[in-house]
Order: structure tokens, then sequence, then C-alpha cells
């Protein structure tokens, strides 16, 4: 009994001691901050699940992690853990006193320790705004996955890839060239340095971009800037190489290769800084470069690259083996002229990885007839004494002979447009010549558009290009693309050339088609332009500059489906009255004041004025009822869409706006009637939008609810970026939520 007496009496004598009006406070507030302390923890477990639902959002991005924040959460979980602790111990110690009456002593400690760890959440929880919780890195290199033409194993590839490792290992050289027939191997070879040199770690950072044949300096720029992970949002060429260059001259050890040169590239305009091999050190190297080119005068004359490495052809016996990794004899064994069917189309190959990958693929699980009617025809379009080109020709050629007549078309249509089309862009042409039979609607054609790219991919005639929604196709296969245009299509083809004098009528009278590919006009065409069977006209210039077309150019051209023009200034536009069959127009970065005329083509189903300078939209263009695709991505200056012009395209299926309108007036608002609401938008049969809404205030309710979309890409807030939405989900919905 004196032993808890004297307890209580030294617990008394330091309440005592020790008590003051703020220790007092502590027991006299005892509900209060324990409500309080309860208050701040549970703010503090939402903001967590808030920054984690963030944090897995951003790792499904592929961004990096800010490490603040990792630190930060850290600290959350100790405190969580410290509070869950004490909330124990404190648990049981309140249930032994309640079999007594309530301890005074007990509440205050409790409430002391639940306002002082209080504190420390609520400074946790202001610690806890980060704005964004990560940031984009550089893209990695995809895995590599087994590649049936690579050249493992092919003895003749192994003595020119060591040259080229010795001369990257040289510091007395900058740029290596690497050049032979095309279709060699140049670009495979190009890939498996670039595999090495990573695995090696020769480099700190090793890039490979395209360049092709129509040169483009912005595409380059952007291939390279996209695998550093950084942006190019500027317009001029000159201020994107000088941001290039400054993150460029950053890298102290890096391997640049660019494939497929065609003409002079000039480095500077790009933004790449060589290595300085006369002032040459470790801790400033700049820039090596690897040039593949089937041009060797270019690489050594105009690029002056220090070392020269020309790939040849393959072996029989190579040729014979990297044709059988990809498709072994035929299906029917049983039957001797299968081995020598095989030896034979091998042979035609001429020893070009190029020509064998592609009969190979295309002869790939199929019946022995068909590799004999393969050869057959093969024979038949050969010709004696012909070079090693003419070989890849052939075997291409056959690869297209295997094709529907959709795929077809489609191919040739692909070949007489830019380098890099789009599936949209096949898209409108395709519904303005009927390519594709029995469709009844815009969703139906582009799923049926979609499946012909992946076949014509499956069979390399198409290549995936800046994404895998636009395709691109490789130098031979275009050029024996056009050369079947020519003839299979009665195209009248004319490409990257200036045109002086236009073509007399005669050749021009029973052609089908027009494709006039790149050309400067520095002719004045014709008043008329007689072509009674013409059904495409597709103009290309090579710059943006006027062109005046006369009123009755095209007065005799009544059986027009398809008419496109690219980087043409027009003043106004020639009469398009006499064109009462026009499906599809296209007016593509062209320079346009007055479109007015376009709304006497009563059945055009498809109109696009992709990238071209056009500030506002007539209103008359709502008399073209039988509009079933509008595409006006990338108009940087439409300003005004005046009302009801949307609403009375009552067949309106495919929209799309990617960077371009967004001034959507406010349904109920006081402003004039000057633009559309997004209220018009409600009753069309869109399957297919693209489109940007500043505030989610211009939304009306339900608005996308009332529209049955398979494919859009919506961005509403001011937050979101274009370049960040990829072609490779078909629906996007990013939404900025106003805070209160």
């Amino acid at each position: 009994m004196d032993t808890i007496t004297c307890g209580l009496v030294e617990k008394f004598r330091d309440v005592v001691l020790d008590l003051t009006w703020e220790q007092l406070l502590y027991l006299i507030h005892y509900r209060r901050n324990i409500e309080h302390f309860n208050e701040q923890l549970e703010n503090l477990t939402l903001r967590r699940c808030s920054i984690q639902h963030e944090i897995d959002e951003a790792i499904n991005n592929g961004e990096q992690i800010k490490e603040e924040v990792s630190h930060w959460l850290v600290k959350v979980d100790k405190i969580s853990e410290k509070v869950r602790k004490l909330q124990e111990k404190n648990q049981a110690k309140t249930e032994r006193s309640i079999t007594s009456c309530p301890n005074p002593w007990l509440r205050y400690k409790l409430s002391k320790k639940a306002e002082v760890t209080r504190q420390e959440v609520v400074n946790i929880y202001g610690e806890g705004n980060f704005g964004r919780v990560s940031y984009r890195v550089p893209p990695k290199s995809m895995p590599e996955l087994p590649n049936t033409g690579s050249n493992e194993g092919i003895d003749s590839r192994v003595p020119i890839m060591n040259q080229i490792m010795e001369a990257l290992r040289s510091p007395s050289v900058n740029t290596i060239g690497l050049c032979g027939l095309p279709g060699v191997g140049k670009t495979t070879i190009a890939r498996e340095v670039e595999k090495k040199v990573k695995n090696q770690k020769m480099f700190e950072n090793v890039i490979m971009a395209i360049v092709s044949k129509e040169l483009n300096v912005e595409k380059i720029q952007g291939q390279i800037a996209d695998k550093l992970g950084m942006q190019l949002s500027e317009r001029a060429e000159d201020v994107r190489a000088s941001r290039l260059w400054k993150r460029l001259a950053k890298e102290k050890n890096m391997l640049l290769i660019l494939d497929d040169l065609w003409e002079e590239l000039d480095l500077r305009k790009v933004g790449i800084p060589l290595v300085d091999v006369e002032n040459y050190s470790r801790e400033n190297e700049g820039c090596k470069i690897l040039l593949t080119s089937r041009n060797k005068r270019l690489l050594s004359d105009v690029m002056k690259c220090q070392e020269i490495i020309e790939v040849g052809v393959l072996s029989e016996d190579e040729a014979m083996e990297l044709f059988k990794r990809i498709a072994p004899h035929p299906t029917d064994l049983s039957n001797p002229d299968s081995i020598s069917i095989t030896s034979q189309i091998v042979q035609k190959c001429g020893g070009l990885p190029l020509a064998l990958a592609t009969a190979a693929k295309a002869l790939s699980n199929k019946e022995l007839n068909v590799w004999k009617d393969y050869l057959a025809r093969w024979t038949n379009h050969l010709r004696r004494n012909i070079s090693g080109i003419e070989k890849v020709d052939g075997s291409l050629k056959l690869n297209y002979d295997l094709l529907s007549q959709e795929n077809k078309t489609i191919f040739l249509l692909a070949a007489m447009l830019t380098h890099d089309s789009s599936i949209e862009d096949l898209l409108m042409c395709s519904v303005g010549l009927d390519i594709l039979k029995g469709v009844e609607n815009m969703e139906e054609a582009y799923v049926g558009i979609s499946n012909n790219v992946r076949k014509l991919k499956s069979l390399n005639l198409f290549l995936d290009s800046i994404s895998s929604h636009h395709v691109t196709i490789h130098d031979v296969f275009r050029d024996i693309a056009l050369s079947i245009a020519d003839g299979e299509l009665h195209a009248f083809i004319l490409r990257h050339k200036s045109l002086t004098k236009w073509p007399d009528e005669d050749k021009l009278e029973d052609r089908k088609g027009i494709c006039l590919q790149e050309i400067d006009i520095s002719v004045n065409l014709p008043e008329e332009l007689h072509a009674p069977t013409l059904e495409f006209f597709l103009l290309h210039s090579t710059k943006q500059h006027d062109l005046i077309i006369p009123s009755m150019f095209f007065k005799s051209s009544k059986k027009l489906k398809l008419l496109a023009f690219t980087d043409v200034r027009f003043e106004s536009l020639p009469s398009l009255s006499f064109l009462l069959k026009l499906k599809t127009l296209c007016l593509h970065s062209c320079w346009l004041r007055d479109i007015t005329e376009v709304t006497t083509l009563k059945n055009l189903e498809v109109l696009s004025l992709a990238y071209s300078e056009i500030q506002q939209l007539p209103i008359q263009l709502k008399e073209l009822t039988s509009l079933q695709m509008l595409n006006l991505s990338h108009c940087f200056e439409l300003k005004v869409i005046p009302p009801n012009v949307l609403s009375s395209l009552t067949k309106l299926e495919v929209l799309l706006m990617e960077s371009s309108f967004d001034k959507w007036k406010v349904e109920g608002s006081s402003e004039a009637d000057e633009n559309a609401s997004l209220d018009e938008l409600k009753d069309l049969p869109i399957s297919s939008l693209d489109i940007r809404i500043p505030n989610v205030s211009m939304c009306p309710e339900n608005l996308f609810l009332a529209m049955n979309m398979q494919r859009y890409r919506i961005l509403i807030g001011n937050k979101w970026n274009w370049w960040e939405c990829n072609h490779n989900s078909s629906k996007i919905l990013k939404l900025e939520l106003e805070r209160l």
C-alpha cells in the first residue's frame, strides 16, 4: 500500500510541477484534439491515395516518378505505421482504465500525443503538393524480336560489320558511309550495328532516324528529338535546329545513324554537331554519323564520309539460307520438284535480301502449284541481260500480282500520295474512287482500309512510318508501283520534275488519272483540260506558290471523282460546278482565301482541308448535305465556323479537328452568334471524332453519350497536347477538371 501511495504522490508532483495553462488545455480539449487528429490523418490518407493513382497512371504511360514523390510516400507510410502502433498501445490502456473510472493522466498524455502527431501529419500533408508526380524520359529501345531476315550466320556480312565497328572506334573518323544496291540489306546492317554498339556500350546514346527519298528536315529533327525525349514545338526549321544542336552538343559520346539518304543533307540545318576530329577528346566528342545510301558518290563526294563501306549481294548458299529461314520448301515435299523450284526462285532473286525476303513471305506455307505459278509468271516478266535492280523489280512485281484488285488499287494510290500516307488519306481516296465495294458507311470503309493496310504490311509492300497509323513504301516498291499505275490505272504520272510545258492533248485523252507528284509548275495551265475519261487528278507542288487555274479548266472532266491539291496557293478556286460526280476533294497544306465554290459540289462525300491556311468556313458549306467526312486537322488559323453549318451536314460520320478550331460557343451565353456550338454535333451520325474543347462548360449535357462513336480523341481542358495522343489507341478522352 505504501508503494502504491508513493507512486501516486510522485505522479501528482510531476503533474503539478509541469502544469501550465497549455498543459491544462490538453486535458480540457481531450476529445477535440483526438477528433482533429483523426480528421488530419484521414486527409493525409486520401491525399496518399490520390497521389498513388497519379503514380500508377504515370507508370502506365512509361514516365519516371520524381524522387521527391517517392520520398514523400515513405514519410507517409512511416507516420501511418507510427500512428497504428500508438493507437494499439493506447487502446489497451484505455480499456484497462474504463474498468475503474476515467484516468485524467492517461487522457492528458493521449491528448498531447494526438496534438503533436497531428502537427507532423499536417506538415507531411503540406509537402504533398507536387503539381506533376513524374517526368518523361527518352524511350528505351524495344526488346529484340526474332528476326528471320537478319544477317546472323551470313559470312559475307561479318567483314562488313568488322569494318564498321573499327571505323566507329577510330578517333579520326566522324562520318561513315554504307552503300550498295537497293534491297541489298543496308538498313538491316545499320540496325544490327545499332544493336551491337548498344550491347557493347561503345556510345552513351545511339539513335537511328530514317531520311528517305523525299527529304524532310523537320521529320528528321522530330525522329531524333523523340528518341532524346525532348519536344520540338517550334515550326521554324532554324529554331528547331538550334534547339536540337544545343541538346546534342551535351552528348559526350553519341552515334547517330541516318538511313536511306538520297540527296545532300546539310547536317547543320538539321541541328547535328559532328565530332571534331582535329581537336578530338573523350570529354567532348559530339556525334559520330553512320549514313546509308544506294549512291556511293553522294556519300564520298557530297557528304565527305571518311570511310566508305560497300555491301555486295549474297552468295548463292547465303541466299538459300536466308530464303529458307522465312519460307522452307513448298508444303508438298513428296514432289521432287519442290527443291528445284526453291532453288530457281532463290536464283532469280540475284542475292538481294529484299527480293529474297519479299518472295519468301509471299510463298510461305503455300502449295507447290502456287510456287510454280509464281516462278512461271516471274520468268515472263524478266528480260534477258537484266541488271540487279530489274531483278528486284520483277520479284516485287510478283508480290503485287498476288494481291486482290482492292489491295492493288490501294497500294498504287499510296505510291501516288505523299511518302507517309495515313489511314485517313487512303480512306478519303478509296471513298472517292469507290474502291471498297459494298460498304454502307464510313466506319465499314475505315475497317476495310485498315485490314487492307495490315495485309500490305504483312507482305512488306507497306512499312510502318512515323506511327503504325501511317505507312511508307520502300523506294524500290514505289518505283515499281508508279510504273504499274501508268498501265493498270491508265494514269499519266510525272514526279520530281519541273513542268515547263503542259502535256499534249493526245497524252491525256484516254487517261483515267493524272498524278503530278512534287512538281515545280512554271507553265500556264490550259483553259480547258481535255481529259473526258479522267477519274482522279492529284497535284502536289514542290513549294507553296500561286497556281492560277482557269475557270473552265474542268469543263470536260465530268467523270472526275477524286481531286486533290497539295501545297498550292488559291486566291479562288476554279469552277467546280461541272464536277457532278466528284466525291472527294482534298486541299492539303494550301493557302485558301475563298472556298465558296466548294459548295457547288452537291454530291461531295469527303472534304479535307488538312494543314491548310483558312480562317473561316463559308456559311454555304451547310449545302453539302451528302458530306460524310470533314477533315479540318491542323488548320491552325481556323477561327470561325458559322452556326448551323455542322448541324446541317446530316450525314457527317467523320469529323477530324486535331490541332484546329476550338472556339466553340457556349449554349445560352450572351455572345454574338459568330461560331458553332457543340450542341450541333448531338444529332449527327458521327463514328469518328478528333476534337479539342478548351472548357468543360462548352459541353452540352450528355453530348457524347448521345453519339455512337467507334474512334475518338477528345481533349477537354487547356493542359492537353495533341502530340501526346498516339494513333495506336482508338479511344482517347482527356478531361481537365476545374478546381473548386
